[in-house]
């Protein structure tokens, strides 16, 4: 195989779109625990979570055993999910128990549970793909009335940076396109 072979450009086309393909992430927050009852953020894998709640009894975030807790009071809710860099992500579920909570991403998807959740895995649809940010809410008062605060754990949440394809197929296209080219040339000129 010679330096310019199509052989070797089309393996290099490979490799290039390979590296542009991105696997899902999932936050386990294991650790968590290791920052003491109130951490004010958890980064994990190239997410941060923080509380958007205002001081005086926030910001904060709850740690659990090796989860996050949010509870409906004093300075926790909301929660904030988004990547490090800004980008957009793709957020695909999470296990959840607990209290009503409302899900929330800045394109307007929102979705909801019910109180009183056992623990379940929620799989979201495609409104909660190619998102900046997502909300986690709990609501005040909770079920039980105004003096009753409501908690809520999560856990495994399943997140995605979305696979720029159709840049790495404009790539393989643009580079087909050159090896037919160049083929047709080195053709002519026999």
């Amino acid at each position: 195989m010679n330096r310019n072979s199509p052989i070797k450009q089309f393996a290099a086309a490979i490799l290039c779109a390979a590296s542009l393909s991105a696997g899902a992430q999932t936050l386990t927050f294991t650790g968590i625990g290791d920052l003491g009852p109130y951490p004010e953020s958890w980064t994990e894998s190239g997410f941060i979570i923080t509380s958007l709640a205002p001081p005086p009894a926030g910001p904060h975030l709850h740690a659990g055993d090796d989860n996050l807790l949010l509870h409906s009071q004093e300075g926790s809710s909301p929660y904030q999910i988004r990547r490090l860099d800004g980008g957009a992500f793709d957020f695909l579920g999470f296990d959840y128990s607990g209290g009503d909570s409302v899900f929330v991403t800045d394109t307007g998807a929102s979705f909801t549970i019910p109180g009183d959740q056992p623990m379940a895995h929620f799989t979201m649809s495609a409104a909660f793909q190619n998102v900046s940010y997502v909300n986690w809410i709990m609501n005040t008062p909770g079920d039980e009335g105004p003096f009753f605060e409501q908690w809520g754990t999560i856990d495994n949440v399943v997140l995605s940076v979305p696979e720029p394809s159709q840049t790495a197929m404009l790539g393989l296209g643009l580079c087909g396109l050159l090896l037919r080219a160049r083929r047709s040339r080195r053709l002519s000129r026999k």
